[in-house]
């Protein structure tokens, strides 16, 4: 039996505070690995963030718990978290791909803006492609195996 490997990675971009991102990434957990988070200056001199971890993001530790493994991770607030930290013109997108051997092999993007986020399948996205550039909608086909 195979192992799940993967690795998540995001774009650089703009938050509104932070200091508020910083504290809200320290309670940000992966599933193999710490998550790390970047900083950097972008063209204009202003400071952006990236961060990417090996493994799949969880979600947020709750409040007050600090490595212990008998809760759930909150994933939805992850999101909302993301969305109240990334600043108001800019998006934070999460990218994972991983792969199980050569059974399969998935790439994903979440988009989180100030407002909202949508969740995209490489696979799917491929596929829709594929049917419209064939012009034939019901076209299908197998990708993991």
């Amino acid at each position: 039996m195979a192992n799940y490997c993967c690795a998540t990675r995001t774009n650089y971009f703009h938050v509104k505070d932070p200091v508020a991102f910083k504290e809200f990434m320290n309670r940000v957990c992966a599933d193999e690995d710490a998550v790390d988070v970047w900083e950097e200056k972008d063209e204009n001199g202003d400071t952006v963030f990236g961060f990417g971890c090996y493994g799949s993001i969880l979600g947020v530790e709750p409040d007050g718990v600090e490595n212990n493994e008998d809760f759930d991770y909150d994933y939805e607030e992850f999101i909302q978290g993301l969305s109240e930290c990334v600043a108001d013109d800019d998006a934070v997108i999460v990218m994972e791909s991983g792969n199980e051997k050569l059974r399969y092999l998935v790439g994903s993007a979440l988009i989180v803006t100030s407002t909202d986020n949508d969740y995209y399948e490489i696979e799917a996205v491929a596929a829709k492609r594929a049917s419209e550039m064939l012009n034939n909608p019901s076209w299908k086909t197998r990708t993991n195996y």
